[in-house]
């Protein structure tokens, strides 16, 4: 599933549990009116309260950035009256196709949602007294949910959707830099341990005097096999290919600028005094298609299956009365 197609999955249970009901006919308030669907409305309120939860992460995650915060926000409030339109074009085309579905399995799948989320009845009621909502909204919202998961598996699926070995080799092709792995790098080390050397201060003299010692031209993996606390039987060699986000930020920070042969400067952390030499280094190389081709059909399979989504929808705003409104 795409992230475009996770974000109004997510939106469209927000919408189905935010008050006022969409469903809600005109005539109410045009100016607070941000869209018209057949004979439902959307009002920026609507939409505000359906989009309240990410809303909030936004604006927590972007504090400090107004400007790119206004972006965000702006999305955000285009895609959840996007969502909006389509959650009452999809109960729309479910009634006029006359779809029914049984009252027994909505009941059903409410049970096992209430089990798998709540536990038991009572919890769920508690809950639904702390958010003001009412069991009868409650059992509305699933119902519509299962409705939506029905008309999308009925007429979005994946089953008949064949990715073709060209298709896959093509992608391949015209996208190679994604399939780079990235640099790699083999360290030998020389950690000094505060615990071990007297605290921080007289560690930090002891490696500073290491330092010097590298300098003048000895032997890397000799000093290593002498002083270092880690690794001493290899001469502070790491025997594993590292690649950014494995290490430390300060001592990646200190490893990736490194050269090969080069020595680092003392890197010092509450831990103790690392001291740092590239041994060896892998460039970023290219995955072969046998690698990838799993993640390229899927890639591809995700694409097909958002373009017949948006096929749909422009089908069903077709058939539908459609407006929309500037926030």
């Amino acid at each position: 599933m795409t992230r475009y197609l996770s974000r109004l999955i997510v939106v469209f249970a927000a919408v189905l549990l935010a008050r006022p009901a969409v469903g809600q006919t005109a005539p109410a308030r045009r100016n607070s009116i941000v869209a018209e669907v057949n004979d439902k409305i959307i009002t920026r309120q609507m939409v505000t309260d359906a989009m309240r939860r990410e809303a909030d992460l936004l604006r927590r995650q972007y504090a400090g950035q107004p400007q790119l915060l206004g972006q965000k926000y702006t999305q955000l409030q285009a895609d959840t009256l996007e969502a909006l339109i389509r959650r009452e074009l999809v109960l729309r085309e479910y009634q006029e196709k006359g779809y029914k579905l049984p009252e027994s399995i909505i009941e059903q799948r409410i049970q096992e949602d209430i089990r798998a989320e709540y536990g038991n009845r009572v919890t769920l009621i508690k809950s639904l007294q702390q958010s003001d909502m009412t069991y009868e909204e409650f059992a509305r919202y699933q119902r519509e949910k299962i409705i939506q998961m029905v008309m999308r598996g009925q007429f979005i699926s994946k089953a008949n959707i064949v990715i073709s070995p060209r298709q896959i080799e093509e992608y391949y092709v015209a996208n190679k830099d994604a399939f780079r792995s990235g640099v790699e790098i083999r360290l030998r080390i020389i950690f000094l341990d505060a615990k071990n050397h007297g605290g921080a201060e007289d560690t930090r003299k002891l490696a500073d005097e290491i330092h010097r010692v590298l300098q003048t031209g000895d032997s890397f993996a000799g000093v290593a096999s002498v002083y270092s606390d880690q690794n001493r039987a290899t001469g502070g060699l790491r025997p594993e290919w590292i690649q950014r986000g494995v290490l430390a930020p300060a001592l990646e920070k200190a490893a990736f600028v490194l050269g090969q042969g080069q020595v680092s400067p003392v890197v010092t952390t509450p831990q103790g005094c690392f001291i740092l030499r590239c041994e060896e280094m892998s460039q970023a190389k290219l995955k072969s298609l046998a690698e990838v081709r799993g993640q390229i059909e899927q890639t591809l399979l995700e694409t097909e299956q958002q373009a017949r989504e948006d096929k749909w929808f422009e089908r069903l705003k077709r058939k539908s009365y459609v407006r929309q409104f500037s926030f």
